[in-house]
């Protein structure tokens, strides 16, 4: 289902009178905002309306426990899961930065850096996959798919900015009531092309 994803902030009648560019400064924000809130759903909304289906809570997605393997060991464990059970080939990892600086700081037993010298530009990259770094998802938890081929967001209608004093008491206070929505769905094709792992 196309759900609508909003956010609003009053202002007050003043603050946009006196404040230079007050309004597309408040609008700037707030497309940034909304754009936080898509983010947590797109991993983790319930699917309860008005909320989208995150990847995360995809009913037959699969898991992969760490367990006792190192980090980078249980994410290739997940990649295998998705290339025989969700027949077809990851392309992406995403983690939460505080999990990754955890890889990234990885040494020999000689003091080298596993994962490339601190002085270079080394691109975050696990086992030939891109990481995509968001501190949207769980610390403790990384996610594995094929994102590419088996989830496709659909914009239903693009950002909407509208103002409104008639909420509540806002027109006998002053206010102005700024809000900013899109509608949208996030499909996924296949729950199995995706892997969540747990307790890195």
């Amino acid at each position: 289902n196309v759900e609508k994803i909003g956010v609003s902030i009053p202002v007050t009648d003043e603050q946009l009178e006196d404040v230079a560019n007050a309004q597309a400064y408040l609008t700037s924000r707030l497309d940034f905002m909304v754009g936080q809130t898509l983010e947590t759903q797109l991993l983790s909304g319930t699917g309860a309306a008005p909320q989208l289906l995150g990847t995360l809570n995809l009913t037959s997605i699969q898991t992969q426990a760490k367990g006792t393997d190192p980090n980078v060991d249980a994410v290739m464990k997940a990649m295998t899961k998705i290339r025989v059970t969700g027949k077809t080939t990851p392309n992406a990892i995403l983690m939460h930065p505080n999990d990754w600086q955890e890889v990234r700081l990885l040494r020999t037993s000689v003091g080298d850096y596993i994962f490339g010298d601190p002085s270079l530009q080394v691109s975050s990259m696990l086992w030939g996959l891109p990481v995509a770094l968001s501190t949207y998802i769980t610390e403790g938890t990384s996610l594995v798919g094929d994102f590419a081929n088996f989830s496709q967001l659909f914009f239903r209608r693009g950002i909407t900015v509208q103002m409104t004093n008639s909420h509540d008491t806002d027109f006998l206070l002053d206010v102005q009531r700024v809000k900013v929505t899109m509608r949208c769905v996030l499909v996924h094709f296949r729950d199995e092309a995706f892997c969540k792992v747990t307790g890195i």
